[in-house]
């Protein structure tokens, strides 16, 4: 019998094999389609023949089962082949240059989190910075910031504290790079110029790794446009075409790290001629890609513009080039001596980490789309910050306009149906730029340590990891009334949603929380401000109070505690690299690779703009085999994610077609809190929710807003069905925690007494084929009176 249903497995954040998806032993499937990276698996014919009558893995006649695998596009890691030295060393270094690209990630999320352009605009008007929606260009401008401050970090460590400070008489390096030593202890000057090397080569590593991924699948497009619809961000085609506009934008990060080279040792130089022209020139150059950060923001997926700035973009990159080739040429001929410490690597930090700082204070209120206030009190927080260097009450200024940039952001009415009621963007950003200063505090703090005696680092990395440390104290107490609430509940198991037996109950306070990890991340957000506000306040004023010997002990433990959290990061990356190839922080990461690149090109590359079109082109070419075939779109977690973008990138007349199931999802209290514009309520049409209560038994107890009339619950109608569990810790219903015709519950007792399903599991269950054989039941029974979950013709699978 031919096949008139599809049914296409999209697994989730585990990376499920596609054996494991199909329900089959790894011998009894074979690839079809695609690379190690992106493919797509059927069952073998005769090894189905061998299956039991009763197996989960055998597939009725009329249902061609298929599982698609996109994980090695997120999770894997593309490495050096080889067992020895070398390549386990550039596998090692590489998956460091991962962790050192998670914050460039976090900002990149944040650019999606903010409120985006509804779309009421025709493909062929030109849009420029100032309409292309509140935030974008400041998002851009905060990745350019977080580009600057890496550079700087590695300057202090590569040409500061190795270059010059090694090379002085009174101190003593241990651990010096091979490098030096090859050149055969050369003069300070040629160490400066061999060391500026360093953040360059780091730089041009990053795009690298960047763009080895990108170039393996990010570059897919699907064979049918999709109808853009109004409102829904998902159905137009520039969501899913990046490489252009990284490309571009690559360019003026480069552009912006060598111009901060240069003007790292020339500002210290600034007396001789030659090397105030350089500043003037490269401070210039710097200024000129930070306008064309700006005024090139409606080359982004959510403004899509025929503006063409690629011609921008190579002239400042070969200005930057020529600028900094002629500065080594000027440090090899005038032989400059570096005496001291370098003036921009101690206190460009705490400026760039200021100016961040306003902008995440100032996305606050982005989602509120209001005037243009607080562009204005941004700029007088900073000057105001940095004022307090020689002005020591300035902060009374810094306090009150930071106050009034919080002020605009307090929660009004309705703000509880997004993430942390509408400051999604602002939370997005401090959790980026406390894991960049973190990431950067941990590069210096301990490089000092392991190079020798005697260095001085600047002041700014010694306060911040004191004020993490502080920082992380509510922190902890918080996690430790969570757990104390959890064993009081524990001890004495108390319902939860509906009876059941201890070990069950048990599971779902363990499971409850974890569902509040929106409210624990807001937490962690505020707080990284609040420690970065403490650092650069008392890098700038110095106060008398902060010698006294409890502040000395504190910064002394602070940066063991910023040490220990870094090196968690990092090692995360690396272990889980070597032993299994792929990257750590599960849906964190995968969120972030979801997510077309707009706010830093040297984020994670975004999967879905090859996942997207190929889900989209194997359900288009299997529709156009025959108007009786069907497709099922049976997605696990995040897929669901891949698939309702899948169905949007469909043109409509195929959609009536299209059943979609769904289970294990995070679409309506996750993305769809974080982002409204992209799989919000209007999107979905399902109801909107509130976040998770932070210490109530049961943290979704509370009223639903009301579903909008549109989206694509209203597109699909019946054909849309999700399951879920109470036990589940990343899983949730599309529509409600109350009975309603969308969502059914899935069984939470494994095959044994001792065994609680949580997130997998769903394709084995009875859930799963009752609610399969409805969905092929609408179409398939042609009389209409059969009832949904009874008599479809398909033999339940």
């Amino acid at each position: 019998m031919t096949a008139r249903v599809l049914e296409l497995r999209i697994h989730g954040v585990n990376n499920t094999p596609p054996d494991a998806m199909l329900a089959l032993p790894d011998h009894a499937v074979e690839q079809f389609r695609g690379d190690r990276f992106g493919s797509f698996w059927r069952p073998k014919p005769d090894k189905l023949a061998e299956l039991p009558p009763d197996h989960a893995g055998r597939v009725p006649a009329d249902v061609r089962r298929e599982a698609y695998s996109w994980g090695g596009m997120a999770r894997s890691t593309p490495g050096v082949p080889g067992s020895g030295v070398p390549s386990v060393l550039a596998n090692a270094l590489g998956r460091v240059g991962w962790a050192l690209l998670l914050p460039f990630g976090l900002a990149n999320v944040a650019y999606w989190a903010r409120k985006l352009p509804d779309g009421s605009f025709t493909g062929a008007r030109r849009m420029v910075w100032w309409n292309a929606g509140r935030g974008a260009a400041s998002t851009r401008l905060f990745g350019l910031g977080l580009t600057v401050l890496l550079v700087l970090a590695v300057c202090e460590v590569a040409i500061d504290v190795v270059a010059i400070q090694c090379s002085l008489p009174d101190v003593t390096c241990k651990r010096v790079p091979e490098f030096l030593d090859v050149l055969g202890n050369p003069a300070r000057h040629v160490r400066v110029l061999a060391a500026s090397a360093v953040p360059l080569v780091l730089l041009l590593g990053l795009l690298a790794l960047t763009s080895l991924s990108r170039s393996r699948y990010e570059s897919a497009a699907a064979r049918v446009e999709p109808e853009p619809r109004d409102g829904v961000m998902l159905s137009r085609k520039s969501m899913w075409e990046g490489s252009p506009r990284i490309r571009r934008l690559s360019r003026l990060h480069i552009s912006a790290g060598c111009c901060v080279v240069v003007l790292v040792t020339s500002t210290s130089l600034w007396q001789h001629g030659f090397f105030l022209v350089m500043t003037v020139l490269a401070g210039a150059v710097l200024a000129v890609v930070m306008a064309r950060v700006v005024v090139t923001t409606a080359d982004c997926p959510d403004v899509p513009t025929r503006e063409k700035g690629g011609l921008w973009s190579w002239l400042l990159m070969v200005s930057a080039v020529v600028l900094l080739v002629a500065h080594g040429f000027g440090l090899y001929v005038a032989e400059p001596g570096f005496d001291a410490p370098l003036w921009l690597t101690s206190w460009g930090p705490p400026v760039v980490v200021v100016a961040l700082l306003g902008s995440v204070m100032a996305a606050w209120s982005w989602r509120r789309n209001d005037a243009k206030g607080p562009l204005v009190l941004l700029a007088l927080f900073v000057a105001f910050m940095v004022a307090t260097y020689w002005f020591s009450l300035a902060w009374v200024g810094a306090v009150v306009f930071g106050g009034a940039l919080a002020w605009r952001a307090r929660p009004l009415a309705g703000d509880e149906w997004q993430a942390w009621r509408g400051a999604g963007p602002g939370v997005l950003l401090g959790l980026s730029l406390l894991s960049s200063v973190m990431l950067s505090s941990v590069l210096v703090l301990t490089f000092r340590g392991w190079v020798g005696t005697g260095l001085a680092v600047p002041s700014f990395y010694s306060w911040f990891a004191a004020a993490f440390a502080c920082a992380l104290v509510p922190l902890i107490l918080l996690v430790l009334a969570q757990a104390f609430v959890l064993l009081s509940r524990l001890i004495t198991p108390a319902v939860l949603d509906a009876q059941a037996d201890a070990l069950v109950v048990r599971v779902r306070h363990v499971v409850a929380v974890t569902h509040r990890a929106e409210n624990v991340a807001g937490v962690l957000s505020l707080l990284g401000v609040l420690s970065l506000l403490l650092t650069t306040y008392l890098t700038f004023a110095a106060p008398s109070w902060a010698s006294w010997w409890g502040v000395g002990w504190v910064v002394d433990k602070g940066d063991w505690v910023t040490g220990l959290a870094g090196v968690a990061v990092v090692g995360s990356f690396v272990g889980a690299g070597m032993l299994t190839n792929r990257r750590p922080l599960g849906l964190v990461w995968d969120l972030m690779c979801f997510l077309p690149r707009t706010a830093h090109p040297f984020a994670p590359p975004c999967y879905a703009e090859r996942a997207v079109p190929e889900i989209a082109d194997r359900s288009r070419e299997f529709l156009d085999e025959s108007p009786d075939h069907r497709v099922v779109l049976s997605a696990h977690s995040l897929g669901a994610v891949l698939a309702v973008a899948a169905l949007y990138a469909l043109p409509a007349g195929y959609l009536k077609r299209m059943r979609l199931l769904t289970y294990g999802v995070q679409l309506r209290p996750y993305f769809g809190r974080i982002f409204p514009e992209l799989l919000g309520p209007a999107v979905l049409g399902t109801p909107s929710v509130r976040a998770g209560a932070m210490f109530s038994r049961d943290p979704w107890g509370r009223v639903a807003g009301a579903a909008p009339e549109g989206g694509l619950s209203a597109l699909l109608g019946k054909s849309w069905l999700n399951l879920w569990r109470r036990t589940d810790y990343l899983g949730f219903p599309v529509h409600g925690w109350a009975a309603n015709s969308v969502d059914r519950r899935a069984d939470e007792k494994g095959g044994g007494e001792d065994t609680v399903e949580t997130h997998g599991g769903y394709h084995l269950c009875a859930a799963y084929r009752d609610a399969f054989a409805e969905l092929v039941s609408i179409d398939l029974n042609q009389s209409p009176d059969r009832e949904r979950a009874g008599g479809g013709n398909l033999e339940r699978s």
